[in-house]
């Protein structure tokens, strides 16, 4: 049986691959643990500097797998797997100091629209697409999706979104600001490990750090960010590739980033 989550490293680029094509990549339990096993590796692994995360098949994510459920497990037990499961692997997603990108091939539906948002960025095609589609079978959004969602796009048309139960396409998610590049079908992962590629040598650190600053900013007032910044910022003093990025812009020459 081949595993639920393929995992491969090349150019200090890791590749995360949803691979349950044969189910549209519904999340099982096996999806979630590949998928946070996955980040937890390139949280440890100082040579990966860059994260792609993409679907098998013909599309990124059907959403949750509704053979997981079955009659005999209760909606109280429903409600706490949410808890258990999908906190933790979202607070994966921004507790990594690096940069995730998001190679949205086909649709991501329900819980799949959360992984999808919960990447730093998403390259997209016309044949791409979010999908709330929760309220298609009796449910409101779940796994964060409504957090994502509202914080990108605002209340109104979050509701609006979350309550249709019809994709966005690819256009309109980048008009919306739900993805930053449209690209054709066929080049949406090329596309995204390239600009992988290019993150993975500029200061992963400084990345890191404005990732932290800008999640802490969304809900903390101008002057206590202005305070966690102050505080982040200590890293990037220290570090290695500060010194080297100040040498190489005085001696007009492109920096050799490590990181760190």
């Amino acid at each position: 049986m081949e595993e639920a989550v393929l995992f491969k490293v090349k150019k200090g680029v890791a590749t995360i691959t949803l691979n349950r094509p044969e189910r549209y990549n519904a999340v099982n339990q096996d999806l979630v643990d590949g998928i946070s096993d996955s980040l937890k590796k390139c949280e440890s692994d100082e040579s990966i500097r860059a994260i792609v995360i993409t679907g098998a098949g013909r599309g990124f994510c059907a959403g949750a797998d509704m053979s997981v459920f079955g009659d005999e497990v209760t909606a109280e037990q429903r409600s706490q797997y949410l808890i258990d499961e999908y906190q933790p692997l979202m607070n994966q997603f921004f507790s990594l100091k690096k940069p995730i990108i998001g190679a949205i091939n086909g649709t991501a539906a329900g819980v799949g629209a959360a992984f999808a948002l919960a990447c730093d960025f998403r390259v997209m095609s016309d044949q791409s697409g979010i999908l709330y589609a929760f309220v298609n079978i009796g449910l409101g959004p779940d796994g964060g999706a409504s957090w994502l969602l509202a914080r990108q796009v605002g209340y109104s048309r979050a509701l609006e979104i979350a309550t249709s139960g019809e994709k966005i396409t690819g256009q309109t998610c980048l008009e919306l600001g739900l993805a930053n590049r449209l690209v054709e079908q066929e080049n949406i992962l090329s596309n995204a490990q390239a600009w992988a590629e290019d993150f993975a040598i500029r200061p992963t650190l400084a990345f890191g750090i404005a990732k932290q600053d800008i999640f802490f900013a969304m809900d903390h007032s101008l002057n206590e960010s202005i305070a966690f910044e102050s505080k982040k910022q200590i890293d990037a003093f220290n570090s290695h590739d500060l010194k080297e990025g100040v040498s190489a812009f005085i001696e007009k020459r492109k920096p050799n980033f490590l990181g760190k």
